[in-house]
């Protein structure tokens, strides 16, 4: 697939070349910028997308993307549906400037959580190295974290404010989420300058589950199940040492405080 949307872009006048990075995206992204190419297009899912995304801001290159992972959340978010879209994209070549955010220097595109959705990230990896599938894997761990959800207390500095909260979970996106109706998990834009920072109202396993059946069915309401904030910046404190956090569906170990900050118009993407 990606070879066949390579061909015809250079049927077309354009110059293209490929780079395997199993292992980490971002050293072929860097080796690409270095070669003079002005396009990089990630071909994968979220985790991809990140780790070729962590190289283009600062640089005179754009982002492209053919949506081959499992969610691709960014993708959907920037108006890219599938793989025609896509290629229709990268032909067109039109260009817009999106938001970044960073966790302590790391750069997000989607998301970054602190509490269950770690747990659930975690159980999944070890259940995918037993040999479970993917999605089973997940499933699995998704019940066997809302079977006993974790508790954090954490102390929240949205820009100049002050929020202290015992949560499952701390949720930052890359722009405010939708969090209401058959929408729910996805943003209306991608350049409004602020996070979107969401802690759950419902701590013990019940409310985590009617938390969870209420967002697959589209029922969830913002008053009743969530504390929402948007900021430019959030300073994140907490008496552990260290801290699981979730960064675009990958762990990752951080030692607070946790800063987090959004960078506006960073990124120039090719997209619809």
């Amino acid at each position: 697939m990606v070879r066949a949307v390579s061909q015809r872009l250079r049927d077309i006048g354009h110059l293209t070349a490929e780079f395997e990075s199993p292992g980490n995206p971002a050293e072929a992204a860097a080796s690409a910028l270095k070669d003079g190419c002005d396009v990089l297009v990630a071909c994968g899912g979220d985790g991809t997308v990140n780790g070729v995304a962590s190289e283009v801001p600062g640089s005179q290159a754009a982002l492209g993307i053919l949506p081959l992972g499992t969610l691709n959340h960014f993708a959907r978010d920037l108006g890219i549906s599938d793989l025609a879209t896509a290629e229709h994209a990268l032909i067109r070549g039109n260009t817009r400037m999106v938001d970044v955010a960073r966790l302590n220097g790391r750069i997000f595109l989607n998301n970054s959580g602190i509490g269950i959705y770690p747990v659930i990230l975690l159980e999944r990896d070890a259940a995918q190295k037993t040999g479970v599938p993917r999605w089973p894997a997940f499933v699995w761990a998704c019940l066997k974290a809302m079977a006993k959800p974790p508790l954090v207390r954490l102390w929240l500095e949205p820009d100049d404010g002050h929020l202290a909260r015992v949560t499952p979970f701390l949720f930052v996106g890359n722009n405010p989420y939708r969090t209401e109706g058959l929408a729910v998990g996805t943003r209306e834009r991608l350049d409004g300058g602020v996070l979107g920072i969401y802690t759950a109202r419902h701590h013990g396993r019940l409310g985590i589950v009617q938390l969870a059946f209420r967002s697959i069915v589209g029922t969830i309401r913002q008053d009743r199940d969530f504390t929402v904030l948007t900021a430019r910046t959030l300073v994140v404190r907490t008496a552990a040492r260290n801290v699981r956090v979730s960064i675009d569906g990958e762990l990752w170990q951080s030692r607070p405080p946790l800063k987090y900050e959004i960078f506006p118009g960073a990124l120039k993407v090719i997209a619809p």
